[in-house]
Order: C-alpha cells, then sequence, then structure tokens
C-alpha cells in the first residue's frame, strides 16, 4: 500500500512554512519597495494554497468508494492538481501586470538587505523542501505531490530572482527589480501549463506508459503457467494508480480453481513490475490450436 499518510505530513507542514515565508516576505517587500519581493510573497501565499489543496487530495483519495463514486477518489487527487494550476494562472496573471507597471515607472528601493537576506533564505528553505516533496511524490506516485514538489522548487528559483532583482537594483539597476517580477510571472505559467496538460490527460484515462511497459506486462502475463496468449491489454491512471484489463487465453478444461491461482499469479508478477497497480481485470477465454476461441 502506498504511504499517502506520508505525503499528507509534507503537504501539511509546507502549508505553515510557507505562510509563515509568506509574511516575512510581504512585510519586506513593502518596506523596501521591491515589486519581486512582493510578488514573491504572494506567490508564497499561494503555494501554501496548493499545498492545502494537495493535502485535501491525498486524503480524499484514500477513502473508500462509496455513494456516487463506485470506482473511488482516487482522480480527486489528479483533480486538486489542475485547481491548483488554474489558481497558480491567475495569481501569475496579476504579478506579470504589476511587475509591468513598475518597470514602466522604476523606483529606489530601500532597506536593500533585510529584502535580500529574506529573499535569499526563503530560496533555500523552498529548495529543501521541494527535493523532500519530489522525494516523497516518486515513493507514493503522486500527481499532485509531484505538482507541489515542481511547483515548491520553482518558487526557489522564484525567490532566487527576486535575490538578484534586489541585489542588482541596490547597484542602481533599478528595473531589474521589476523584470524579476516577471520572471517569476513566467515561472509560474511554465507550471501551470505542464500540470494542466498532464493532469488532463489522466482525468480522460490516458495512461503514463509506454508501449515497453505494455509489452513487458503482456510477456510477463504469458509467462504465468497454464496462460496460453495474452491478448487486449490496456491500462490507465486513476489518480497515483494505474487500473488495467487484459484478456487471456487458457485449456478450455481449465476449473474455476485453477484459473483463480492463475489470476492470483498474474496479478502478483505484473504488480512487482508496476508497484502502484491497483487493479487488474482478468477476462479467460479458451485457446485453441489455430488461436481462434
Amino acid at each position: 500500500m502506498l504511504d499517502f499518510e506520508k505525503g499528507e505530513r509534507v503537504a501539511k507542514t509546507s502549508v505553515g512554512i510557507f505562510a509563515v515565508i509568506g509574511t516575512v516576505e510581504l512585510i519586506f517587500g513593502i518596506q523596501s519597495g521591491s515589486i519581486a519581493l512582493t510578488a514573491d510573497s504572494a506567490h508564497t501565499f499561494t503555494d501554501a494554497l496548493v499545498s492545502a489543496i494537495t493535502f485535501f487530495g491525498l486524503r480524499t483519495s484514500r477513502r473508500p468508494p462509496g455513494g456516487r463514486f463506485h470506482f473511488g477518489y482516487h482522480k480527486v487527487e489528479t483533480f486538486s492538481a489542475v485547481l491548483s494550476a488554474l489558481i497558480m494562472v491567475a495569481v501569475g496573471v496579476l504579478i506579470v501586470y504589476r511587475s509591468f507597471l513598475e518597470l514602466r515607472a522604476p523606483e529606489p528601493l530601500t532597506a536593500h538587505f533585510p529584502a535580500m537576506a529574506t529573499a535569499l533564505g526563503a530560496s533555500t528553505v523552498f529548495l529543501l523542501l521541494g527535493l523532500n516533496k519530489r522525494k516523497t511524490a516518486k515513493r507514493i506516485n503522486s500527481k499532485s505531490l509531484s505538482f507541489d514538489a515542481f511547483n515548491t522548487l520553482k518558487s526557489s528559483a522564484a525567490s532566487f530572482s527576486a535575490f538578484l532583482g534586489i541585489s542588482l537594483s541596490y547597484l542602481g539597476f533599478f528595473r531589474i527589480d521589476a523584470v524579476a517580477g516577471l520572471v517569476i510571472g513566467g515561472f509560474i505559467f511554465a507550471v501551470a501549463y505542464i500540470t494542466i496538460k498532464e493532469s488532463s490527460l489522466i482525468l480522460l484515462d490516458a495512461c503514463a506508459c509506454s508501449v515497453d511497459t505494455l509489452e513487458t506486462a503482456r510477456r510477463l502475463v504469458e509467462s504465468v503457467e497454464g496462460v496460453k496468449k495474452a491478448e487486449d491489454i490496456r491500462l490507465r491512471s486513476a489518480g497515483p494508480f494505474i487500473m488495467g484489463d487484459v484478456v487471456i487465453k487458457v485449456d478450455g478444461k481449465t476449473t474455476v480453481q485453477e484459473l483463480e491461482d492463475i489470476n492470483a499469479k498474474i496479478e502478483d508478477s505484473v504488480r512487482s513490475y508496476i508497484p502502484n497497480l491497483l487493479k487488474l481485470i482478468i477476462q479467460p477465454k479458451p485457446y485453441e490450436e489455430d488461436g481462434q476461441s
């Protein structure tokens, strides 16, 4: 069983970290007059919301089937990633607009060093947090936590951009602070695009797997004793899980008990190759020497 509780803890902890850092960035952003640091604070508060949505998605996806959701709530986790990306787009538009206005009429900054220290500190914390999230996301195969990790690493780069913008502004290049704000907006749009694209494919029952994956799965099925041939292997993503079905050709004299044993061996074999396999529907059909059923 995938350790979703670990992912939930990581997402929940990051909400508090983002909220604290965002508040500090906002204070020093206003104090220094840095549009880059102020934009990064808005960006960070949005990151807190993204992590909160990720936490909700992970927790909801573990609920057993019920009500109108007969196949479970696994895709809630993917849907939460899309919702997070849409929120990021809205924030990105606001940041780009505000940075453009500042670019047209730049003003010297004040309190450079506290602002620079805040931006550099935020970048370091986000880098460490993002790497931890990415490691956990791979372990539990979570699309929303993977997006959250990517988003957090992007936040590290955005905060470092703010640091560079404030530093160069201190040297007299006043417009660079606004340029840094535009760069932060660009980071946001790039991540949102990738997330919406990949998550939409999963919601449409696409599978993040290659032809080689299907071929390997077919060979594993056919390697099970009693299976003459494997056909029509299909896989699809369901949140962090993979679901699929396969038609197997077996001897027409195979008993029910033998079929149950064959099915169990097939699931174990395929799951050893695809650890996040949730369910594999196996349809047996009689096999004839000419290959016709």
